[in-house]
């Protein structure tokens, strides 16, 4: 008899909304600004951040897609300010050409 095989959890990807398992994906999360201005969206490389979090592929086009489509904003219910996101994951994975 075969051993089942272990459970691998699958996440959302907010720019092309394709599951995927999580070890494919990068985790996204919503950081309070101390002035009340939108919430910031920084990059979770640890996958254990606390708060409200979304998942993206490491993909540029991946990356537009939740940027013009609105999926950042709806994953974090709200507004969003993601400028420096781009930045952080150049930083993370720089095989990646994050900028277009």
């Amino acid at each position: 008899m075969q051993s089942p095989s272990p459970h691998r959890p699958e996440r959302t990807c907010v720019g092309c909304r394709q599951t995927a398992p999580r070890a494919q994906l990068v985790r996204l999360v919503r950081e309070e600004t101390p002035d009340g201005s939108a919430p910031r969206v920084r990059l979770d490389p640890t996958g254990a951040a606390s708060g409200r979090g979304a998942w993206l592929h490491r993909d540029a086009s991946c990356l537009d897609l939740a940027l013009r489509r609105g999926g950042l904003a709806r994953s974090f219910r709200g507004r969003v300010d993601a400028g420096a996101l781009t930045g952080d994951l150049q930083q993370y994975e720089p095989t990646i050409p994050w900028n277009r």
